[in-house]
């Protein structure tokens, strides 16, 4: 069990940070021994933070993303590698995008065999981004393609981040909220403390902001 979380400007504008501070805080519930994050800042540069450890006695980094225009959050609960080795907590590379993932994928060692993934740490979210990285098309074509690999018969949700989208992805009932405003969507795994218009994403369903 791991809880995600995400925000995506309408109009440009930066997140309430009182807010995704509260979402983060929500959120960890869902995984406490680490937490990392992706965001493109208002220049259009992707950056990432991560650590082992629980996101609410580090809230303060959270401002290092105080204009973002997105941002994908995680909140780790360890099942497959250590969170003390930072490669194991999420985000993960995708090349040209950075995933989170919630759920685990049982079937990661196979996919990895099948597709000649060259894995870098323990953790079975990687084989995410490194499906999504050397499968080709569009973004959405390649979310889609690793997902149905990865998600077999076990919840899984999960968001990818590049400088101009952000895709979000819910199968097999695990749970993920979006709360909208007029100015932004917030996304997070649980609903207390989404703003707005809250509503329960789909079963197996993909949506893409951009």
């Amino acid at each position: 069990m791991c809880g995600i979380f995400g925000f995506v400007s309408k109009d440009g504008s930066r997140p309430s940070m009182s807010l995704l501070n509260k979402i983060a805080a929500v959120t960890m519930r869902r995984g406490p021994h680490a937490w990392g994050m992706a965001w493109v800042d208002q220049s259009g540069t992707m950056r990432t933070y991560k650590q082992s450890g629980r996101i609410v006695d580090h809230l303060g980094l959270l401002a290092m993303a105080r204009d973002a225009v997105m941002l994908v959050g995680h909140c780790r609960w360890a099942t497959h590698g250590d969170p003390s080795d930072n490669l194991n907590n999420h985000p993960h590379d995708a090349g040209d995008a950075w995933v989170i993932h919630n759920g685990q994928i049982r079937n990661y060692l196979d996919l990895a065999k099948r597709h000649q993934l060259r894995r870098h740490t323990q953790c079975d979210s990687e084989v995410l981004g490194l499906m999504i990285s050397k499968f080709k098309g569009t973004p959405l074509k390649r979310v889609k393609s690793a997902v149905d690999q990865a998600m077999g018969t076990h919840p899984l949700s999960m968001m990818a981040l590049w400088p101009d989208r952000m895709i979000v992805a819910k199968a097999n009932s695990q749970p993920l909220s979006v709360g909208e405003t007029k100015k932004a969507y917030y996304i997070a795994s649980l609903q207390e403390g989404l703003p707005g218009y809250v509503e329960e994403m789909n079963d197996n369903e993909i949506v893409e902001y951009s």
